[in-house]
């Protein structure tokens, strides 16, 4: 870059127009650039300021008994799906064993959580644009984990809720981890007795949710703002909270949007809601469809969403070759509900195990070791 250039105005172009991998090569430039690529500061800034490049993380496993996860990145644009490559996957992300899984991500961070190889409680953020990652191993098990990144400090959190019952004490614990201040915070938390979590959560706009069933089974849904590190019940329409309901999120217009999906296993159907942020607990839904999960041609649930709002469905389907190996094959589509057109992700047929989340390329986790905390 011109020599010209006061240095102030060289870091606001480059803030401004490079993307993350630009700005990789730009540290070995010099040690003043890598110094202030490398800040909290320039990254938290980089985030605001850059237009984002959007990815689904698909992490899928063929013949689920046989065989190691593997990991493919699909860039999401007009192209979608068929720019894909496979992120390079760290030594930490390796030592997750085959029962973790994915529960979200933030700010270009996927948060995965499960046993370790050596059988311990780990929970890894891993920014798989830039390759780095970090683990945190836990002494116990939690009924729930939460990530994500407060959009005030641009600090990544940790959440973890566990129900303790002693001889002499009933109760949840809640706490808190930031990411480079060490150790554990906790948290007033106050919830029924008989609440279960269910692996369904999402982060946006710097609130954590979760879905939770009570002792009557019937669903709800618990925040918890990162920013005041409080917890809350989110307040919906009972109409939308079938037995069955999951959270997902996606990009409507210029914020994200949380989704709640809701499942009718009566009538095979499920409709998706955009919830809007009302006032207090308060939510409103609007219906952006509704989709039919079984038909003749096999079942299909929604996974997710695409930066556009299109849905990604996993499909199971019986393979029309009576000589095949497996009894049920497994897809991933893109799936348009007022055209009801379908474009397969290009998985060989066969029988998978899918994961996915979406995330975006931030420079998150750069100035940051590649280490396990326990």
């Amino acid at each position: 870059m011109s020599t010209y250039l006061p240095f102030d105005t060289q870091v606001e172009i480059i803030k401004r127009v490079f993307r993350v991998k630009s700005l990789i090569r730009f540290r070995s430039v010099s040690k003043q650039w890598k110094s202030l690529i490398d800040s909290s500061k320039f990254i938290s800034d980089h985030n605001l300021n850059q237009p984002h490049s959007h990815h689904i993380l698909v992490r899928y496993k063929y013949k689920p008994l046989a065989s190691e996860h593997r990991y493919v990145s699909i860039v999401d644009d007009d192209s979608f799906p068929q720019h894909k490559f496979s992120p390079s996957v760290t030594p930490i992300v390796n030592q997750l064993n085959d029962d973790s899984f994915i529960l979200c991500s933030s700010h270009g961070l996927v948060c995965l959580y499960g046993y370790s190889r050596d059988r311990k409680n780990m929970i890894v953020v891993w920014n798989p644009t830039i390759r780095k990652s970090f683990g945190i191993e836990l002494s116990y098990k939690p009924d729930a984990v939460g990530f994500g990144v407060c959009p005030k400090t641009s600090n990544p959190k940790i959440v973890t809720i566990t129900f303790l019952c002693e001889v002499d004490t009933v109760k949840w614990i809640g706490k808190v981890s930031t990411l480079g201040c060490g150790g554990w915070r906790s948290v007033s938390l106050d919830l029924p007795k008989s609440l279960k979590f269910k692996r369904s959560e999402a982060v946006v706009d710097g609130v954590i949710y979760w879905v939770a069933s009570n002792d009557m089974s019937q669903d709800m849904i618990i925040s918890f703002d990162l920013t005041s590190e409080e917890f809350g019940k989110v307040d919906v329409s009972d109409s939308l909270l079938h037995p069955r309901i999951q959270l997902s999120v996606f990009k409507h217009k210029d914020p994200e949007s949380l989704v709640l999906v809701s499942y009718d296993d009566r009538a095979l159907d499920c409709d998706a809601w955009m919830m809007i942020k009302s006032e207090g607990p308060k939510y409103l839904c609007t219906k952006l469809f509704s989709h039919k999960f079984w038909s003749i041609d096999g079942t299909a649930g929604i996974m997710g969403f695409r930066e556009n709002g299109e849905p990604i469905r996993q499909r199971l389907y019986m393979p029309d070759d009576d000589d095949v190996e497996d009894d049920l094959y497994t897809s991933l589509e893109a799936y348009e509900p007022s055209t009801q057109h379908i474009k397969d992700l290009g998985f060989e047929e066969g029988y998978y195990s899918f994961m996915m989340a979406s995330y975006t390329e931030t420079l998150f986790l750069l100035n940051h070791s590649e280490s396990i905390i326990q």
